[in-house]
């Protein structure tokens, strides 16, 4: 069984696949099939409210801290508290630990995870959720990739753009180009 997790740096746009499991990371700008959402964040939260917006029927991978916050809020949602709280993980470094964690898949894609070997932290939430200049997490988020890729005995495919300079992340991450 293969999963994807999209993210929100400029990459995802390579992303085109309509099959296996898919988690977005927080919310889509554009409309697009998806199995569960990955949110970490309150400002996302904060973010529905001032639009007054709702994920009506839609998954939720998130930390009982949020699912209570988004509930405090009355944000409709189904949420699911499977993740614990980790010192400067992302909502992809959550979601994938927890698609690992899955026997049945083997294979798990990574689109629009452009910090993964780039200094850009930008992201598509950077206009509905205004964050102050953030410092250089791509280089916190890295040695967690590599620890959360040697745990388990799966490959991990990371869709990049031509002529980038790879990042090691071991054996069993590959860099796709796109």
């Amino acid at each position: 069984m293969i999963a994807h997790f999209v993210g929100n740096g400029s990459s995802r746009s390579y992303f085109n696949h309509q099959y296996g499991t898919i988690i977005v990371g927080n919310i889509p700008k554009e409309p697009m099939q998806f199995t569960a959402c990955s949110i970490i964040d309150t400002k996302v939260i904060d973010y529905l409210v001032t639009q007054n917006k709702d994920l009506h029927n839609q998954q939720v991978w998130c930390t009982q801290q949020l699912a209570d916050y988004a509930k405090k809020k009355n944000i409709d949602g189904i949420w699911h508290t499977i993740y614990q709280s980790q010192y400067r993980y992302n909502s992809g470094h959550h979601a994938v630990n927890h698609l690992s964690q899955n026997k049945h898949i083997k294979i798990i894609h990574l689109w629009g995870m452009d910090s993964m070997w780039s200094e850009d932290l930008t992201s598509e939430m950077d206009d509905r959720v205004i964050r102050p200049r953030r410092p250089a997490l791509n280089q916190q988020w890295r040695p967690h990739w590599l620890t959360l890729f040697s745990k388990y005995d799966k490959r991990y495919i990371i869709h990049a753009p031509k002529g980038i300079k790879e990042v090691d992340y071991g054996a069993k991450a590959k860099f796709e180009y796109h």
